[in-house]
C-alpha cells in the first residue's frame, strides 16, 4: 500500500511539473508590440547628457582594458562569497565596505544598515525576517529648489538596481568557509555531471587574504574576453564555475560599477539615483529586497513607496539586447501536514502523506480558463516538490510538506486559480481525518499548516510610452548599443513585478556580457567572459537610462530637466513594519 501510494504522489507531481514547463513555454512564446514613442524631450535630453564630456570620459574607462578587468575581478571577489536568498548578510557587508573604503563613497551616502534597516522605507522586515539590501546614493540637487515637490519629506529618487542573492548553495555555510570555490576547465571538455567532479577540478582561480583575486597564471587563462561561444572554443578558452556567475552577479557587478563612475566623475543628477544590490530575487526570497524599498506588503497586496522612487532599471537579463516589460504574477504555498510522532507502518489512522497526496489530486483535477479555451489567457499552476521527512524503522514520516506555484500575467486570473487552489489544502486533511471518523483537532487527526507563502504581483503594462520605456528605448539608440526595432512583450518574474505593481515604471535589461554560459540556479553554473567593449557600453547605457529619468547638470552649467515627475506612484499611503 506504502508503495502504491508514493507512486500516486510521483504520478500526480510529473502531472503538474509538466505544467511549470508549460509555464516556462508560455513565458518564452511571445507576441511583439510597436516600438516606443520617443519625445522631443527625451530624444534631447540623451543627447546632451551623452555630449557631456565627463560622460564621454566616463564611457571611455567603461569600455578601457581597466574598465573592463574591473568588472571582472568584481564579479569574481563578490560572487565567490555564498550568498543564498534571505542570507545575503556576507555579500551586503562586503559591499558596503567597499562602498566607503574602495569605491569613495562618504558614510552618508549608504542607506543601509548591516542589520536591514534603511531609514524612511514603508516596510523592514518581510516574512519576519531583515533585508539585507546593500545601497548607495547619488544626491541630486533638486531638494534645494524652492518649488521642490516630496512625498511626507522624501524626495525623488531613481532606482538602478541587480540582485546579490544566487539560488546555490541553498544554505548558508558556516563563517569559517564562507567561500564557493571559482573552479576553471577547458570549454571543449564536458561539462562536469558532479559535485565530486567538478571538486576534483585542478585549476581554480585564487585570491589573497584581503579577498583579492591574484592575477597568476589561472587568471590569465581565465580571464580572456570573447566575442562569442565559438570564438571562445577556437580560441581555447576556460569554462569558470561558481554558482551566480550568470545570475545574477556578471550584471550586479556592472550595477556596482556604475555606482562607482557615477561617484568617480562626480555626476549631478536632478534626482537622486539610488544603486542597489538587492536581495531575495531567487526562489523563496519573495522579492524581499524590492518588497523594503517599495513598501510593499503581500497581505494587503499594496505598496506604499514611502521612499517616493519615481523611476525604477532593473539589470538581471543574461540574453544581450533583451529587455522585458512585463511581469509574470505568482503565488506560492508551502504546506505542512503533519500526523503525531511514532504512528507505525499499517496503523488505521490519518497519514500526513496520504493527505498531501489527496491534495496533490484535487489540484491535479483542477482546471484554468486556459484548460478549456485556449484563446483565453495562459495561467498556469504547479506541484514543484512534495517531500515528507525520514520516518524511523516501522514507523510513518511524521511531516510531508507540498510547495504548489501557480502564475499568469495578470492579476486576475492568478487571483482566480487561487481561490479554487487554496481551499484544497484544507479540504484534503479533512477528507483523511474523515476517512478514519476523525475531526480537525482530533488528538490522532492530522494537521495542517501554512509554512509559507510568497507573492509576485502580476503587471501588465498599459502604456508602453511611459518615461522608463522611452529611456530604454532611445538609450540604445544614443549609446549605440542593443538597438531594437520592436519590443518584445514578454513577460517574465523578476525583481520589476514589484515597482510595476505599485505604479512605477520600469524596465529589466541585460548588461553583463557572456561568451558562453550554462547551468542556470544550479551548482554546477559557469560562465565565459564575453565582449568587453560591448559590455562596457552597456554599464553605459544603464547610466545614460538613470540620468535622463533623473535629470542631469551638464558641466557647462544646463539642466537636462527629468523625464519623470517628482511624486512616485503608490497603491495605498498605510505604512507597514
Amino acid at each position: 500500500m506504502k508503495e502504491k501510494l508514493k507512486t500516486k504522489l510521483r504520478r500526480n507531481m510529473r502531472i503538474r511539473t509538466l505544467s511549470l514547463l508549460t509555464v516556462m513555454s508560455a513565458v518564452s512564446l511571445s507576441a511583439i508590440a510597436a516600438a516606443p514613442t520617443v519625445s522631443t524631450e527625451a530624444k534631447k535630453a540623451a543627447d546632451m547628457i551623452n555630449a557631456d564630456a565627463p560622460m564621454q570620459k566616463m564611457l571611455a574607462e567603461l569600455t578601457s582594458p581597466q574598465g573592463q578587468k574591473w568588472r571582472f575581478n568584481t564579479q569574481m571577489e563578490i560572487v565567490r562569497i555564498a550568498s543564498p536568498s534571505r542570507s545575503e548578510m556576507r555579500r551586503q557587508q562586503e559591499l558596503m565596505r567597499r562602498f566607503t573604503e574602495e569605491w569613495g563613497f562618504s558614510p552618508a551616502q549608504v542607506m543601509t544598515r548591516t542589520d536591514g534597516i534603511i531609514k524612511g522605507a514603508g516596510l523592514q522586515k518581510v516574512d519576519g525576517l531583515p533585508v539585507y539590501n546593500a545601497c548607495v546614493r547619488i544626491p541630486g540637487t533638486y531638494s534645494q529648489q524652492k518649488d521642490a515637490q516630496s512625498y511626507k519629506g522624501q524626495f525623488p529618487k531613481v532606482l538602478l538596481e541587480g540582485h546579490i542573492d544566487t539560488v546555490n548553495p541553498a544554505e548558508l555555510p558556516p563563517a569559517s568557509a564562507p567561500f564557493v570555490p571559482v573552479k576553471l576547465q577547458k570549454a571543449s571538455d564536458a561539462l562536469v555531471k558532479t559535485k565530486a567532479e567538478l571538486a576534483a577540478l585542478p585549476d581554480e582561480l585564487h585570491f589573497d587574504k584581503d579577498g583579492k583575486i591574484i592575477e597568476d597564471a589561472n587568471y590569465k587563462k581565465a580571464y580572456q574576453r570573447y566575442n562569442d561561444y565559438e570564438d571562445a572554443l577556437g580560441r581555447g578558452a576556460l569554462r569558470i564555475y561558481v554558482p551566480g556567475y550568470n545570475d545574477a552577479m556578471i550584471n550586479t557587478a556592472a550595477v556596482m560599477q556604475a555606482a562607482y563612475m557615477l561617484n568617480k566623475y562626480k555626476i549631478k543628477p536632478v534626482y537622486d539615483i539610488w544603486i542597489c544590490g538587492t536581495t531575495g530575487e531567487e526562489g523563496k526570497g519573495n522579492l524581499c529586497g524590492m518588497k523594503q524599498l517599495y513598501g510593499y506588503n503581500q497581505d494587503t497586496g499594496k505598496g506604499n513607496n514611502a521612499l517616493n522612487f519615481v523611476a525604477n532599471f532593473g539589470a538581471d537579463s543574461t540574453s544581450p539586447g533583451s529587455g522585458t516589460v512585463n511581469y509574470l504574477g505568482s503565488y506560492r504555498f508551502e504546506i505542512k501536514y503533519s500526523e503525531p510522532a511514532g504512528v507505525k507502518v499499517g496503523a488505521k489512522q490519518p497519514s500526513a502523506l496520504m493527505a498531501m497526496n489527496r491534495a496533490i489530486e484535487m489540484i491535479s483535477n483542477l482546471k484554468t480558463p486556459y484548460d478549456l479555451d485556449k484563446k483565453a489567457e495562459r495561467t498556469t499552476y504547479t506541484v514543484g516538490v512534495g517531500s515528507c521527512t525520514p520516518a524511523p524503522e516501522g514507523e510513518r514520516s511524521k511531516e510531508c510538506t507540498l510547495l504548489v506555484d501557480m502564475r499568469s500575467p495578470t492579476p486576475g486570473p492568478l487571483k482566480d486559480i487561487r481561490s479554487k487552489i487554496e481551499p484544497a489544502f484544507a479540504k484534503a486533511l479533512q477528507q483523511e481525518n474523515a476517512k478514519y471518523g476523525l475531526k480537525d483537532g482530533d488528538a490522532k487527526a492530522v494537521k495542517m499548516e501554512l509554512v509559507w507563502f510568497g507573492d509576485r504581483p502580476a503587471h501588465k503594462r498599459k502604456n508602453y510610452d511611459d518615461p522608463a520605456m522611452q529611456a530604454f528605448w532611445q538609450s540604445a539608440r544614443t549609446a549605440g548599443i542593443d538597438i531594437r526595432e520592436k519590443l518584445n512583450e514578454r513577460a517574465a518574474s523578476l525583481n520589476d513585478n514589484v515597482p510595476a505593481a505599485v505604479g512605477v515604471p520600469t524596465v529589466n535589461f541585460n548588461v553583463g556580457t557572456n561568451a558562453g554560459g550554462g547551468g542556470g540556479h544550479a551548482w554546477y553554473e559557469w560562465g565565459i567572459p564575453g565582449n568587453g567593449q560591448d559590455e562596457g557600453k552597456r554599464v553605459y547605457r544603464m547610466i545614460l537610462m538613470g540620468l535622463m529619468a533623473a535629470g542631469y547638470h551638464t558641466s557647462d552649467g544646463k539642466v537636462v530637466p527629468p523625464l519623470v515627475s517628482p511624486k512616485g506612484n503608490r497603491t495605498t499611503e498605510e505604512l507597514y513594519k
